[in-house]
């Protein structure tokens, strides 16, 4: 199988530029400037499927299309490296081994949008992340990459500013993070308007995140055709799946996007750890519902996620065996949502400490077959919130308790929790 994102990470010092041009590194871009129009760039990337892999898979050409027909200047460029959701580490992992790959994809972007300037803004946390992006950013600039005339051109110029993130887990939704990068509170805004008419500064703006521009430069030297034939049925390309909990081998696997959650766990992830049984797994990070081993075999891509009333979300898959307590599970994503929560609109401010109050008398004997039916009521109420983060905040909670509904009611009626889904 083809590697896009992932083929440079076992060359030695895979994050320094002599590695990457070394690997091929910035061909593709002098390719795209000597050869292309942004018209063309931007169509061979709508044609490949290509979509945002943070999450929300919109159509990455579409959206390049969108900035480019913009008549206001100057347009931006933002990478969002703020992944913040327990369960994923992609983009950790590709900025601390391959950064140039995200950077060249980042400077064909600005091509195609008639960018000027962009942003580059990682999750606070990734400290060798920061190091190894803007000692990368620096070379870019001294080998002629970024700056003013670049490769020799006369009419393309872009330059790129460094940001580092303040730990806040909502400024990984788009809005919030031009706030941030403003010098505001990190709330989201109003939608409509979208980034890519408003944006950063109140400007068009291209926002896609590190594993979606990665995949940019092989696109254009390999072709559309070539990207969509690496994913199954209708899914194009490939996809980094995390894969941590209670898995013998976790990890990040590059694969074609829809490979099953089966073959994620049990042929790249070697299976459960020490041999126990599955109890079920998540297959998008803190903010999916979790699925029970009947759905292993199910697709890991955005339509096939849907249809099972999870997301796909950034591919972070957590496994769970079977001496888990799935109740526990819902409690702890619970926490971490209500921790978040930035407090801007009510059923997300409200909602998310209910969720919280609720496990907790459930998971303490105190709770009440009622409770399970105020879960429902309540994550109904919350699909109302301002944002994405409230709006699947109580899919953790309210998945668990219809898929592992047994769990819960142990708890409720004072038995034992069951080793497997009923």
């Amino acid at each position: 199988m083809s590697l896009v994102v992932t083929k440079n990470f076992g060359n030695p010092q895979s994050w320094t530029l002599d590695s990457y041009r070394a690997a091929g590194g910035y061909t593709a871009l002098a390719r795209v400037l000597r050869e292309m129009t942004p018209e063309d760039v931007s169509d061979l990337i709508k044609a490949s499927g290509l979509s945002g892999r943070g999450g929300a898979f919109f159509p990455t050409g579409l959206k390049w299309e969108f900035v480019r027909k913009d008549p206001k200047t100057p347009r931006y460029v933002v990478v969002n490296g703020d992944e913040s959701e327990p369960g994923t580490y992609v983009n950790r992992y590709s900025l601390e081994l391959d950064p140039h790959l995200m950077l060249e994809g980042m400077i064909i972007a600005a091509y195609a949008c008639h960018a000027t300037l962009g942003y580059v803004y990682i999750r606070g946390e990734y400290g060798l992340a920061h190091e190894r992006t803007q000692a990368a950013i620096r070379d870019a600039y001294a080998a002629g990459f970024l700056g003013s005339g670049i490769l020799g051109t006369s009419g393309f110029d872009f330059d790129i500013t460094f940001r580092r993130g303040a730990g806040a887990y909502i400024v990984g939704e788009e809005t919030a993070l031009f706030n941030s990068l403003e010098g505001k509170r990190g709330n989201p805004r109003y939608k409509p308007p979208f980034p890519t008419n408003v944006g950063v500064w109140g400007l068009p703006t291209a926002i896609n995140n590190v594993e979606t521009l990665s995949a940019v430069p092989d696109i254009m030297r390999n072709g559309a055709e070539w990207f969509q034939d690496l994913g199954r049925g209708e899914a194009a390309g490939t996809k980094m799946y995390c894969l941590s909990g209670h898995v013998a081998e976790p990890g990040v696997h590059e694969l074609p996007m829809g490979v099953t959650a089966r073959e994620l766990i049990y042929d790249y992830g070697g299976g459960v750890a020490g041999g126990r049984g599955l109890k079920g797994f998540k297959p998008g990070g803190a903010s999916s519902a979790p699925l029970t081993p009947n759905e292993l075999d199910a697709a890991l891509e955005p339509k096939s996620m849907g249809a099972l009333g999870t997301i796909m979300g950034t591919g972070g898959v957590v496994v769970f065996d079977e001496t888990t307590d799935m109740v526990d599970v819902a409690y702890r994503d619970a926490l971490f949502f209500e921790e978040e929560s930035c407090g801007f609109c009510i059923p997300c401010r409200e909602g998310a400490p209910n969720l919280v109050q609720i496990c907790e008398r459930i998971l303490h004997g105190q709770g009440t077959m009622d409770d399970l039916e105020l879960l429902e009521e309540l994550g109904a109420s919350m699909m109302a919130s301002f944002c994405g983060l409230g709006q699947f905040a109580h899919q953790p909670v309210r998945g668990a308790a219809r898929r592992f509904r047994e769990d819960f009611v142990a708890h409720i009626e004072g038995r034992p929790i069951p080793a497997a889904a009923s």
